[in-house]
């Protein structure tokens, strides 16, 4: 039985072998050793690098799809590419590409053999090619693209929401308000704000045109946390244009631009800035802000100028509402004759810089009350030349006329360069005009430091400092000599010190105070009447035809009275003083008073015509006082028919004449 077993067991494994045979090993398979990797398995994965952004792979129609935020530039997109082991593809990762038409990479398998797959970028442009006529919103998840003029109008609305991206062609503006009433409200955020710039793929400063807001320019119109870069391209306007019309803007920057950063035009009484707070404009070729005097306290508070020139001001202020001119990082600019007139306020801290045809005329045609309060030397306000290296003369000065109020202030300012007009000085006070006038500088005038046409003066003149004029350091009438307080610095180069002038009859007693420089008589006969006080160590220097005729018209008491170490000198105006030089001092019988006096006085180089230095008509006392270099016959005089003045210390004999 078990051999029986067998036998069937042997019949049934040569049956197997006779159904399906005996097949060695083949060493050259049917198929590859590496199996084809599918379509679907060649390209791992497809991304940009930078904006980051991942394909989507069809392996049905061979596509990569690939969607970028925002509107990049396509033209030079950097990919990184995975690949699935063994294969190549071409173009490599890694080599940047123009994606504005869809690009085919072709994939090698590891046979040589070959597939092809078509990538295509898209972005979230959106061109914007037609007017705004009726109110849209364009939101942060798109791209807007502008290439011309595009005007909105008809009472619309743009509404621009925070984060949203518009770009410009080199064409391309947006223009609010211009043929019908039109708001844009275009408020960003701190995180996310609203960018208006260039498409170009490396932008420059004036790469297209700007914002432009015309007269029918809603109010309500308000851009907050805007970002407006590389605009500018037309020199005679700005990144930003408010053309008779207001808005507010606040939180935005404007850099990089072509021409000015904001540029405005004055009319119906706008051209400026509902509100104009914590902005930032930097980086513009030409002036920062340009804007009417009208509307230059629309600037607000907070704002920042870097790397810019200053703010342009055109036109004239007239405001009977008081206004106030901020203190600015850069100066305010002035090219021509600005009138101020009204009430205006400058900021302590602010610069004016002005050109060859600069200057600023005071309360020309309306009653004006300026306050120019620096505060303290360290704050300073400061009127100086736009030059980049001014000299004296470089602009014209500051003149105030008769309609500036007598509570007009100038404290603690600067005046340095001007006089370019030699019939005015740094400050001309003109024409009945009266200003307190305190703790301020002038200096390198190419004129006088401050000239005082007649009837004007002076409220208060104290703690001034004048220097480096190439005319007198002041000129001013004899009725407003004792407007002239003290203490002043007063530095005249030689020749020249306080050019006093002219005929008075004073109503109160005054005292004409000592100053740092010397007074120069130089007009010939000057008649004084009136109780003045000279104080000791005045020195008077007269021209050749030049002194003074006391009591004329009017009941006069002189007193001059000075010190052994302070005496009150009356010399020559002369450089090269000579006998005779100038005639001396006439006290007239009508109307001086007997209780005037002399006393420590210094008299040089008189005589001129044979007068004496000194001549009066009436007998006061006169002492100790010396007269030197005279030419005349005798060196003082009284009257014949009066009593010889009484006086001791004298060193010259009375004469009667």
């Amino acid at each position: 039985m078990k051999h029986l077993l067998t036998r069937i067991a042997g019949i049934f494994f040569l049956a197997l072998i006779a159904m399906y045979g005996c097949k060695k090993e083949d060493p050259t398979p049917d198929t590859p050793s590496t199996p084809v990797v599918s379509i679907g398995k060649q390209i791992v994965a497809f991304n940009i690098v930078s904006p980051a952004a991942a394909g989507v792979i069809d392996t049905v129609n061979r596509t990569i799809s690939i969607s970028i935020p925002g509107a990049p530039d396509v033209t030079n997109l950097t990919t990184s590419i995975t690949l699935a082991s063994g294969h190549t593809i071409s173009p490599a990762s890694g080599v940047a590409q123009d994606f504005t038409n869809p690009v085919v990479y072709t994939v090698t398998r590891p046979d040589n053999t070959t597939t092809t797959w078509t990538v295509s970028v898209e972005t979230s442009l959106m061109t914007v090619d037609q007017d705004i006529a009726q109110s849209v919103t364009w939101t942060a998840d798109k791209v807007y693209y502008i290439n011309s003029d595009i005007n909105i109008g008809d009472n619309a609305v743009l509404t621009i929401e925070p984060g949203t991206v518009i770009r410009f062609g080199a064409n391309g503006s947006l223009s609010i308000g211009y043929y019908s009433n039109a708001t844009i409200i275009a408020n960003g955020t701190s995180t996310d704000p609203i960018t208006f710039t260039s498409s170009a793929a490396l932008p420059v400063a004036g790469a297209w045109d700007g914002l432009y807001f015309y007269n029918k320019t809603l109010n309500n119109s308000t851009m907050a946390y805007c970002n407006i870069v590389y605009a500018g391209n037309d020199s005679d306007y700005g990144a930003v244009n408010l053309l008779g019309c207001e808005i507010a803007m606040n939180n935005c920057t404007v850099s990089q631009s072509g021409s000015y950063g904001i540029y405005t035009e004055y009319n119906n009484e706008k051209g400026g800035f509902v509100s104009f707070n914590n902005n930032t404009i930097e980086g513009t070729v030409k002036n920062s802000i340009v804007m009417h005097a009208q509307e230059i306290s629309s600037i607000g508070t907070g704002n920042i100028f870097a790397n810019t020139k200053g703010v342009l001001i055109n036109g004239n202020y007239n405001n009977s509402t008081s206004q106030t001119w901020k203190n600015l990082s850069v100066p305010y600019l002035i090219n021509y004759e600005m009138s101020i007139d009204g009430k205006l306020t400058i900021e302590p801290g602010a610069t004016f810089e002005f050109d060859g045809n600069g200057w600023i005329s005071v309360g020309y045609y309306a009653s004006t009350t300026l306050i120019a309060d620096g505060g303290s030397s360290a704050t300073s306000i400061l009127f100086t030349s736009s030059e980049t290296g001014p000299i004296a003369g470089s602009w014209q000065g500051v003149t105030f006329y008769s309609h500036v109020q007598p509570n007009t202030k100038v404290n603690y300012c600067t005046f340095d360069y001007a006089g370019s007009d030699p019939d005015y000085g740094a400050v001309t006070m003109s024409n009945n005009s009266s200003i307190i006038f305190t703790n301020n500088t002038i200096r390198n005038s190419a004129s006088y430091g401050v000239k005082v046409e007649y009837n004007a003066g002076f409220e208060t003149f104290q703690n001034n400092i004048i220097n480096t004029c190439d005319n007198h350091v002041i000129m001013i009438s004899n009725e407003h000599l004792p407007d002239l307080g003290s203490p002043n610095n007063l530095t005249a180069k030689d020749g020249y010190g306080i050019n006093i002038y002219g005929d008075v009859q004073y109503s109160t007693a005054v005292i004409w105070k000592k100053q740092t420089a010397d007074f120069y008589v130089t007009d010939g006969e000057d008649d004084i009447d009136g109780v003045v006080t000279i104080e000791p160590g005045c020195r008077f220097f007269f021209s050749d035809d030049s002194y003074f005729w006391f009591g004329y018209y009017a009941s006069t008491k002189i007193t001059a009275v000075g010190t052994s170490a302070d005496p009150i000198i009356f010399t020559s105006a002369a450089l090269s003083p000579a006998a005779g030089s100038w005639a001396g001092l006439y006290f007239d019988s009508n109307h001086t008073q007997a209780n005037s006096s002399m006393d420590y006085c210094e008299f040089h180089y008189t005589g001129r015509d044979d007068t004496p230095a000194i001549y009066t008509g009436v007998s006061f006392p006169v002492s100790n006082t010396t007269i030197s270099d005279y030419s005349s016959t005798n060196a003082a005089e009284y009257a014949s028919g009066i009593a010889e003045p009484s006086g001791t210390g004298n060193n010259f004999t009375w004469v009667a004449n």
